[in-house]
């Protein structure tokens, strides 16, 4: 679609599911290993709860290639 508008010199692409999907996973142990936010706020259990859920099914997500993570760079034209 970036090509199509003639607004942009090339436009690359990359995949970076590699290169992030150690940080989903990071995410929830950083939580468990302080949990100071968890603790002082009992009215964000459940809330944190589901999110920490929901960070495990991307994580597997990204594992089966169910979804995707990239980027998109490109330059404008003069």
């Amino acid at each position: 679609m970036i090509d199509d508008t003639g607004l942009m010199n090339k436009v690359t692409t990359a995949d970076w599911v590699r290169e992030t999907i150690a940080s989903w996973r990071h995410t929830i142990l950083k939580g468990i290993k302080d949990p100071r936010g968890f603790i002082f706020k009992p009215k964000t259990y459940i809330k944190t709860l589901r999110d920490a859920y929901c960070i495990e099914r991307m994580h597997r997500a990204f594992k089966r290639g169910l979804m995707e993570y990239g980027m998109v760079t490109a330059t404008k034209k003069k």
